[in-house]
């Protein structure tokens, strides 16, 4: 029977706190620089952190084939996800985009029941839907504002990155019972600041630059794609994907609270109710199965190497 540390779940609750901050600090990123320049700064600070750390993760013991492994996590995220995340910031508010992310928990809970056989209770299955319900209602009742000029839009691309994070995450779950999750993490910032880097040729350089934009980048660089990714990565190691995926469920509650307190986001009458909808429905399927002994610790098959 496989038992978590309480250390864990106190790292994967600062993980995602910094992960709801990261909405918030992508809106202060985006008044002075462009997409791009958010997200080559994302992966590139963090790249010269491991490639500092190089002696670290240098002689990991490659198995030969698993470079397609690294190929599709490094597609899914950082590229796919940090693409599609930080154009919906251009067009939704952190408030809107938070509640999106909320779906995460969801699509890596069903991924990891189709592809690592993890199982999932039917009492999670209900309780996710309820959230999707909350989710969709939310993004339909969204209202255009300055912060937010194409909510559905932005919705939307929050949506992609939602699905490019849950294939990031079987993906090193898989990988991560041959590699450690810091050797894991500096492939991802390395491979993602060499694929991002071309793209740097095509943006303008940006003409005015804020104080505030500066603290932005500096917080996704190191709060998110360092920290944030290490305690993640280390967490999947050592847990099965779905369990992780349930503290997704904090995103939208620290992305709210620091968008209401920092930015001034509001949410109106109806958004608010498909809100606390989404959020109880995570929190009930996130709640330990009485009908069972384990309970929800070990309601995932844990992934055989």
């Amino acid at each position: 029977m496989q038992r978590s540390p309480s250390g864990i779940y106190a790292l994967l609750v600062l993980v995602f706190a910094f992960w709801g901050g990261g909405m918030v600090a992508m809106k202060f990123a985006l008044e002075s620089f462009s997409i791009i320049h958010v997200v080559f700064a994302r992966v590139g600070i963090a790249a010269v952190f491991y490639l500092c750390a190089l002696r670290v993760w240098r002689s990991f013991p490659y198995q030969k084939g698993d470079w397609k492994y690294f190929v599709i996590l490094v597609a899914f995220e950082p590229c796919l996800l940090f693409i599609c995340e930080t154009s919906s910031l251009a067009y939704t508010s952190a408030s809107q985009a938070g509640v999106i992310a909320a779906c995460f928990p969801l699509t890596t809970a069903l991924a990891a029941w189709i592809f690592l056989s993890e199982r999932m209770s039917g009492k999670a299955i209900a309780g996710m839907i309820l959230a999707v319900i909350g989710v969709a209602g939310a993004s339909y009742f969204a209202q255009a504002a300055d912060s937010a000029p194409a909510p559905l839009l932005g919705n939307s691309l929050m949506g992609l990155a939602v699905l490019s994070s849950t294939g990031y995450a079987i993906c090193v779950r898989f990988i991560s019972q041959r590699y450690s999750f810091f050797t894991i993490s500096a492939i991802q910032a390395i491979g993602g600041s060499l694929a991002f880097l071309p793209l740097l040729f095509f943006a303008d350089l940006p003409g005015q630059v804020q104080a505030e934009a500066i603290g932005g980048i500096l917080y996704l660089g190191v709060g998110v794609g360092i920290f944030a990714y290490l305690g993640f990565n280390y967490a999947l190691e050592k847990l099965p994907a779905g369990q992780v995926a349930l503290f997704g469920n904090l995103i939208p509650l620290f992305t709210l609270f620091f968008a209401f307190t920092i930015l001034k986001e509001r949410l109106t009458v109806p958004q608010t109710g498909f809100v606390v909808l989404a959020l109880a429905g995570l929190v009930w399927a996130a709640l330990p199965d009485t009908k069972t002994k384990e309970g929800a610790l070990t309601a995932h098959k844990p992934l055989e190497g």
